[in-house]
């Protein structure tokens, strides 16, 4: 509680008002995220992913010690939410709401199993950079497809089909039948977001600056033409909600079927928040110098999407974008994530009534933005320099738009463990000269591709003696231990071991072989 209390209080050389004051940054970019992901992609009233930015953004700060972690609401999750419940009830209705609120509950549950059963949390460890970037990249298309019909002013497309099919047959509908008013209202905020953006002192501010200029500009569309006339659909107020809306979620015995319908969302909203969480975790250890376990950010999910759907929230995980601004802004402790949660509190208790008059055009047109944040070519280009992660990372990106969530977070989690098998699988074998250099693991996995190798070495007529050098080798099974024996039974060939700074020479049979008893009843033994 101590060591706590102290990483509280220090503020790593920077003073008390420029932690508020970043504190106060976040809390302007995160608000109309905020809205965005609860009304656009998760089809709940906008209060759940502005509670989430309070008490999710606390609760992270309290329970993880990672100076520069910022949970709260997240674009990926906000998008599993709104593709698990649309098929069960109409958007933002008193059954689509009970449910989403169990699916919540049923994500921080699973979590906690993640937490509580060790061997469950290590094997997030193991999803690799390509499996999770490919994942990303292919949310942040999915983001941008699924905004079609809202920037455009059109209701959701509710039929479950074919997810490219249903982003084309939006498109079209948006050429078609789309509202021009909120289309020009969507473009303003577009272009303004972007030109923004460009600009390096309002880089951060360009989300704000083009929420900002759309809603001017749907204002006076309004002024002038009625809102009877545009029908542009605005963002509800928020300010009589309070501090929390309590809630419970829906455990009826005849929700029940619609409740086993959403287990799979469940487990695909879990997943996703961790495979977030960690991943961010391990960036920013890279890049503040600062070792924290992952462990503390899975049990800060957990604890927190246990408690967040009694107060009408949406779940909580890291934030990459968020995370990467405390980084730039040098931030020194968890202060500033904090006094975030507490200044968006206050915004939204003395200005809801003008967060209300965001037009819902602009929160799409936001959402594209963050969908095309998501795909960073800089990230992307070296994996295509390897084949192998080209290879996951394209399977992973394609399996979000034909498996749809679900599928690819199941085929994330197998893209990754084969990924990590199959780099296990192919140590670096090569022969220079008649050295036969192995670098890697030797076991049951790796010994088709060394045998491969050995065995044409070993036939060639240009090698009189065959040297096996296995100085690189980190592991060795049983069954690498008896191949390397029948080896070296081989006259033709030498083992050598430099880690003991000598060859491991012996008679012909080398080392291995052994000509000792002991080494025998070894062999004998496996």
């Amino acid at each position: 509680m101590i060591a706590r209390l102290s990483s509280w209080a220090s503020l790593g050389g920077r003073s008390l008002g420029s932690e508020l004051l970043i504190g106060l940054t976040l809390a302007v970019v995160v608000l109309p995220q905020a809205i965005a992901f609860s009304t656009t992609l998760a089809g709940l009233p906008s209060y759940f992913g502005i509670y989430c930015a309070i008490w999710g953004v606390l609760s992270s700060a309290l329970l993880n010690p990672s100076r520069v972690f910022h949970g709260g609401p997240n674009s990926t999750q906000s998008a599993v939410v709104g593709v698990t419940l649309l098929p069960v009830a109409p958007q933002f209705g008193p059954d689509y709401i009970g449910c989403a609120l169990t699916l919540f509950l049923l994500a921080g549950l699973i979590q906690l199993l993640f937490l509580a059963i060790r061997p469950l949390g290590r094997m997030l460890d193991f999803v690799s950079e390509p499996v999770a970037n490919g994942m990303i990249c292919g949310i942040g298309v999915y983001m941008i497809l699924k905004s079609f019909p809202t920037f455009a002013g059109l209701p959701v497309n509710t039929q479950v089909e074919w997810r490219l099919w249903i982003a084309w047959q939006s498109f079209l509908s948006v050429l078609e039948i789309g509202n021009m008013h909120a289309i020009h209202i969507g473009l303003i905020t577009l272009v303004v977001t972007i030109v923004a953006r460009q600009f390096h002192a309002l880089r951060n501010w360009g989300i704000l600056l083009g929420i900002l200029a759309g809603t001017l500009y749907s204002q006076y569309l309004n002024a002038h033409f009625g809102l009877g006339e545009t029908l542009v659909e605005q963002t509800a107020n928020i300010s009589p909600a309070g501090f929390v809306y309590p809630s419970l979620p829906l455990f009826a015995q005849e929700a029940m079927p619609d409740i086993i319908s959403i287990i799979p969302g469940a487990v695909t909203l879990a997943l996703l928040g961790l495979f977030q969480t960690v991943a961010a975790m391990r960036m920013m250890n890279r890049k503040s110098g600062q070792f924290v376990d992952a462990r503390h950010g899975i049990f800060a999910d957990a604890v927190s999407n246990c408690v967040l759907p009694f107060i009408s929230a949406l779940p909580t995980c890291a934030s990459f974008n968020r995370m990467s601004l405390m980084q730039a802004m040098n931030t020194g402790s968890r202060v500033a994530a904090a006094s975030s949660a507490l200044f968006l509190l206050a915004l939204v208790s003395f200005f809801g009534e003008y967060i209300a008059i965001i037009p819902v055009p602009a929160m799409a047109a936001i959402i594209m933005v963050v969908g095309a944040n998501m795909i960073d070519w800089s990230d992307i280009r070296a994996h295509f320099e390897h084949r192998p992660e080209a290879i996951v990372f394209s399977a992973s990106f394609l399996s979000v738009h034909i498996f749809g969530l679900f599928g690819a977070v199941i085929c994330g989690s197998l893209l990754a463990l084969a990924y990590a098998k199959w780099e296990k699988a192919h140590p670096n074998v090569d022969l220079e000269g008649n050295v036969l250099r192995i670098r890697g693991n030797i076991y049951y996995g790796s010994l088709p591709v060394i045998e491969s190798l050995y065995h044409r070495a070993n036939n060639d007529p240009r090698f009189e003696e065959l040297v096996v050098d296995f100085s690189a080798v980190h592991h060795i099974d049983p069954e690498g231990i008896r191949w390397l024996a029948e080896v070296g039974k081989n006259g033709k060939v030498r083992m050598a071991d430099r880690r003991s700074g000598q060859d491991r020479r012996g008679d012909r049979r080398g080392r291995v072989g052994g000509p000792t008893r002991k080494d025998r009843r070894k062999r004998q033994a496996l």
